[in-house]
């Protein structure tokens, strides 16, 4: 299905008119997505193909090159720890549940014991998942036997501490199943999936639009990000020998999987473009997080619209186009389409909020489009009150750890204070909480919740089932039905809703009631979040209490959360106690920590430094730092974990406390690589009359159409969206450079000469 969602502009910049003799365009008649394999290139003059050999790998490409659809330079083998061994793994002897082992350092080979850090990148698990563990040799030269963690898909780092003697380190694998595509020693690449780098001439262009692709470096030319156009950079030093970056849409991005945001501004935007123009942060582009230590980068334009709505089921009927950060709301909604939007199509790296009352109350939901567009062909009756209540905002891509206070130095992308009062930097975002009644009273806490950069959630109220102490003391907030109404007026955000933290137990009973109450007046609460200090495990008569005991119960009191609320958990506050010692705190961390990345109900948690409240000269028993501001081991543990995507999937329809529908995307990628196309002013057959005139114009053009005209786009010959309106019938040129444009109407497109 073809529609103004999917413009195939491509298929203008093709036209044989207009192309140089050296420029080639993708056809895909190569049969596959290898951008070196020049079969899927053609240029449209001679209708060949480039010469063998003019496209390879690491080789400068001397001509211009015109993507659309999806290509490649990265391989998609993978290998697993049996193929590998014994080239890089060896086998366990005698021991059912450890079948292999990679040796990291040997004793008298000159580690001197240094810290080995291992990362794997695993592509697959076996059906009942996979563990590793670390031996080590210690300063007596006898073996010790680390805690058993869980592996996870994707990147996996294991770090043994520096010594100060000399050691063997090997770590255990309890599965030879293990599927990998990269595997790092100290830095150093053991073994990656064959990836070559794109390498044009300085003044050579790659231009995308309508289409993506996977590179492990860019180097040397100018590579055009046009309408649709999404680029995956997967090096750690991703743009070479001064390559430059041309962002001339918003609606695209450049990715960087090893390249986290300061780095990113500090090395990487004067080579950033927005269009022709030097790119700045953060005026016009945004740098958003993507998972552990990678970024989005994308233009940023008030104009941005990810959204389009329709009056019919099926993306069909009236449409109409929603900008970023904006509310829409009632007569606000353009179109005549308050109460009446039935389907609508949303860019992927945005999220969407939908209410049926005008000040975002009421029956709604949040839809988030991640890493896919999403496509929803008919909204449920859910909302056969109707939608009265819109707002899109990018989204941000963060890992579950997180800190409670704004700690650095702990690689997380996500921390909180207990105010709303802070502000997300370059590497973290600041989820703002709610802390007391005074943060939801009135519409100055509203607008500033809306203001806040990369902020895609709110916190709701700290402990108010407390009504001795924190937010429940105050304004009578233990109270349920107080705190209730005030949290109702968290919804008019947009944003999506994490619950009251209650005390431990409280969970069960006050919060339980809360949330009772919020559906019965149809209150939305996506996420519930827990703190738990293992209260019930007697600290102050356990000391030295099993981890592996606090362990369980942790376990099980996660499950019984799950079970009773079926929502997402963020886990806000935790620890092992703090009248527990530092060693049970570090060893259940050690537990905790592993197990938490791999629950899949967990979409955020952030250890707190229990302090000892009855000795405030005691720094506690959990801390990251000590008094010198040196990590301890708890803060080694918890910098050095990777952390998984939060949110993984590539798109969510946001299941909340109101609404569990499971809804289907419909969205299916769809490209147009080459045609040669006859393109003429106008269209005459017996069932469409369509004309453009005059053509080449000066000043305006005439439409003459017989169809209703949904949709008018016109675009530059570099992809780039030109906004103009339809004012009876015409459409005004006469500000435009001499040169060639496309017009799109409705489904049908034109080549635009100007005079």
């Amino acid at each position: 299905m073809i529609n103004t969602k999917n413009l195939k502009s491509i298929l203008f910049f093709l036209c044989s008119n207009l192309l140089l003799a050296q420029d080639y365009y993708w056809t895909g008649e190569g049969q596959d997505q290898d951008f070196f394999n020049e079969k899927n290139w053609i240029n449209p003059s001679t209708n060949e193909p480039p010469e063998n050999g003019s496209i390879e790998p690491s080789q400068p490409i001397n001509f211009d090159l015109l993507l659309s659809c999806e290509a490649s330079t990265i391989s998609s083998e993978e290998t697993d720890i049996i193929s590998q061994t014994p080239v890089l793994f060896s086998e366990v002897p005698n021991n059912d549940n450890w079948s292999h082992f990679y040796r990291a350092t040997s004793l008298n080979d000159g580690n001197n014991g240094t810290e080995q850090t291992l990362v794997i990148n695993v592509t697959g698990l076996p059906t009942l998942g996979a563990n590793f563990r670390v031996l080590k040799t210690v300063a007596n030269g006898q073996w010790a036997i680390g805690n058993t963690q869980s592996l996870n898909i994707g990147i996996n780092t294991i770090t043994v501490n520096e010594v100060s003697f000399d050691r063997a380190v090997k770590i255990q694998f309890s599965s030879g199943d293990v599927t990998f595509n990269e595997l790092f020693i100290n830095g150093s690449s053991i073994y990656s999936a064959p990836s070559e780098p794109i390498v044009f001439e300085p003044s050579k262009t790659l231009h995308i639009t309508d289409g993506s692709l996977n590179i492990s470096s860019f180097s040397g030319g100018n590579l055009i990000l046009n309408e649709n156009s999404y680029v995956h950079i997967n090096n750690s030093d991703p743009l070479l020998n001064n390559a430059k970056v041309y962002l001339n849409s918003p609606l695209s991005w450049l990715r960087l999987d090893n390249v986290n945001p300061n780095e990113v501004n500090d090395k990487y935007v004067s080579q950033l473009f927005v269009s022709d123009t030097n790119a700045e942060y953060p005026t016009t582009i945004r740098l958003d997080n993507y998972y552990n230590n990678g970024t989005i980068i994308r233009s940023q334009s008030l104009d941005t619209a990810p959204l389009t709505i329709y009056s019919n089921e099926d993306i069909s009927g009236t449409e109409a186009e929603i900008v970023v950060n904006k509310v829409y709301n009632g007569s606000v909604i353009p179109n005549q389409m308050n109460n009446n939007i039935h389907s609508f199509y949303l860019k992927r790296g945005y999220m969407l909020t939908l209410a049926v009352n005008n000040d975002g109350t009421g029956k709604s939901k949040v839809f988030i489009a991640s890493e896919e567009d999403l496509e929803i062909h008919t909204l449920s009756n859910f909302f056969q009150e109707g939608i009265s209540f819109i707002r899109v905002i990018p989204w941000n891509w963060v890992s579950k750890k997180g800190t409670g206070g704004d700690i650095t130095g702990m690689d997380n992308t996500w921390f909180y204070r207990w105010n709303n009062q802070w502000i997300s930097d370059l590497q973290r975002e600041c989820i703002p909480m709610a802390w007391g009644s005074t943060n939801a009273d009135d519409d100055n806490d509203i607008n500033l919740y809306q203001s806040k950069y990369k902020t895609t959630h709110v916190l709701g109220f700290n402990e108010p089932d407390d009504c001795e102490g924190q937010s429940g003391q105050y304004n009578d907030l233990c109270t349920v039905s107080t705190a209730l109404e005030l949290y109702e007026n968290l919804m008019k955000t947009g944003l999506r809703l994490v619950s009251p933290a209650c005390r431990q137990n409280a969970v069960f009973n006050w919060l339980d009631l809360f949330n009772q109450q919020a559906i019965q007046n149809d209150i939305r609460i996506d996420v519930i979040a827990v703190h738990w200090y293992d209260w019930g495990g007697n600290p102050q008569n356990s000391t030295n209490a099993d981890p592996n005991s606090i362990f369980d119960r942790f376990k099980i009191y996660l499950q019984n959360v799950y079970d009773l609320y079926g929502l997402p958990i963020w886990i806000t506050e935790f620890n092992g106690n703090k009248y527990r010692s530092i060693q049970t705190n570090l060893q259940f961390m050690e537990l905790a920590i592993p197990y938490l990345e791999n629950l899949d109900y967990v979409e955020r948690y952030a250890w707190f430094e229990p302090h000892n409240i009855d000795n405030p000269k005691d720094p506690g028993n959990g801390e990251f730092f000590d008094e010198a501001m040196n990590l301890t081991d708890i803060g080694m543990f918890y910098k050095n974990q990777t952390s998984a995507p939060s949110m993984p999937d590539s798109y969510y329809t946001a299941q909340n406390n109101l609404n569990d529908e499971i809804i289907v995307n419909q969205f299916t990628y769809s490209c147009t690589p080459f045609k040669t196309l006859s393109i003429n002013t106008g269209i005459d057959n017996k069932n469409i009359s369509l004309k453009v005139i005059p053509n080449p114009a000066t000043d305006k053009i005439k439409i003459l159409f017989s169809e209703p005209i949904k949709s008018i786009k016109l675009y530059s010959m570099n992809g780039s969206l030109i906004k103009r309106q339809l004012l009876n019938g015409y459409i005004d040129v006469s500000d435009l450079k001499r040169g060639v444009y496309i017009l799109s109407l409705n489904n049908y497109h034109f080549k635009l000469l100007k005079q």
